[in-house]
């Protein structure tokens, strides 16, 4: 077992972290935040194990290092053109990445306002020039502002990644962008009101990230799988399902994984993996070797190893990687992980 890094070694990682980031792109009063975000973080992150440990009933709540570098690989998503001279918009943009990343795991309303009541207590304390601007509500964060342009007339997108500020404002952004998809996709006809709005923007927000996977856990009919497929054609990435038939087992999953992969190799892919395509348990397995590893165990034979191995060889030599049979394989591994996003979907009841 490892000994946990102390609170000093944590804040000179991090601090080092977010802080060479915004000194190379902004000016001083945004470089001065990144210490205090930093200590913030820790104090969220801290109060949270102390108060929210795992229980049966929650035994997601589990809180580790993994969920400190989401929060800052967000903050590091920040670009001058929209964040420059503005450290008040650094500090909401942290909000948002602390709530998604932490927040968004909580199921009990008293575990959310208790939550919420630290983050307005540390945000007073620390951030009281900013406190109001940085706790407005609605809390709206995306880089899909242009989504509509770029799926229509494939024109250049920033993709800057920002506060929209408004439900009406994304509400409009994504009607265009659902017209879009029902013309060449079996139509979606779908009501954006506000807690859709919000959980479109949770799920659009997660196969952003590299190596973004999503469970989704709500009953049947709920939107799980409209929102997600509109999510992923807002990105621009394709959406893999497998299909159900008589008889379908394990050999016929391993099947349509090996097409999924042939995907992945080309662009990014989300994985729609729902509670109906569960026929054996051993799918499950499968789904978190591909989580852990990004690869399912012997899935391809010797000759398909080959045949992938070759296609990334000139891929793997541009990036002045040696072209052994072990790191060709290594890289297309890697880039299939890189292009993956699983979403599972799955309900409550039954």
């Amino acid at each position: 077992n490892l000994t946990p890094p102390s609170e000093a070694v944590l804040t000179h990682i991090y601090s080092s972290i977010v802080t060479s980031y915004l000194r190379d792109r902004f000016d001083d009063n945004v470089v001065q935040v990144g210490p205090k975000l930093t200590a913030a973080t820790l104090r969220l992150y801290n109060s949270l194990l102390q108060t929210l440990p795992p229980t049966p009933s929650k035994f997601h709540y589990v809180f580790n290092l993994r969920d400190l570098g989401r929060i800052f690989e967000g903050v590091c998503r920040a670009v001058p053109d929209e964040y420059d001279g503005q450290p008040g918009k650094i500090v909401r943009l942290w909000r948002n990445e602390c709530t998604r990343v932490l927040f968004d795991r909580l199921i009990a309303e008293v575990d959310q306002v208790l939550v919420q009541q630290e983050f307005s207590t540390i945000v007073g304390e620390m951030f009281s020039e900013h406190s109001e601007s940085v706790m407005a509500e609605p809390l709206l964060f995306g880089d899909f502002e242009s989504a509509a342009s770029r799926i229509a007339e494939d024109t250049e997108d920033p993709m800057i990644y920002k506060d929209l500020k408004s439900f009406d404002n994304i509400r409009r952004i994504f009607d265009e962008v659902l017209e879009l998809y029902n013309v060449d996709n079996k139509p979606m006809t779908l009501v954006l009101f506000e807690m859709a709005i919000e959980h479109l923007c949770r799920i659009y927000r997660v196969i952003r990230v590299p190596l973004g996977h999503c469970l989704l856990v709500g009953v049947g009919g709920s939107g799980k799988q409209s929102l997600t497929r509109l999510a992923s054609f807002a990105c621009g990435y394709k959406i893999f399902e497998i299909v159900l038939s008589r008889g379908y087992g394990e050999k016929d999953f391993k099947e349509d994984l090996k097409s999924l992969y042939k995907m992945l190799s080309e662009g990014p892919v989300v994985f729609l993996f729902t509670d109906a395509h569960v026929v054996e348990e051993g799918f499950l397995e499968l789904i978190n070797n591909m989580l852990t590893t990004g690869m399912v165990p012997a899935l391809l034979e010797n000759d398909e190893k080959d045949a992938v191995c070759n296609a990334v060889r000139q891929e793997c030599k541009a990036e002045g990687i040696i072209d052994t049979k072990d790191n060709l394989w290594a890289f297309y591994i890697n880039k299939c992980r890189r292009n993956l996003h699983i979403v599972l979907a799955m309900s409550p009841s039954g």
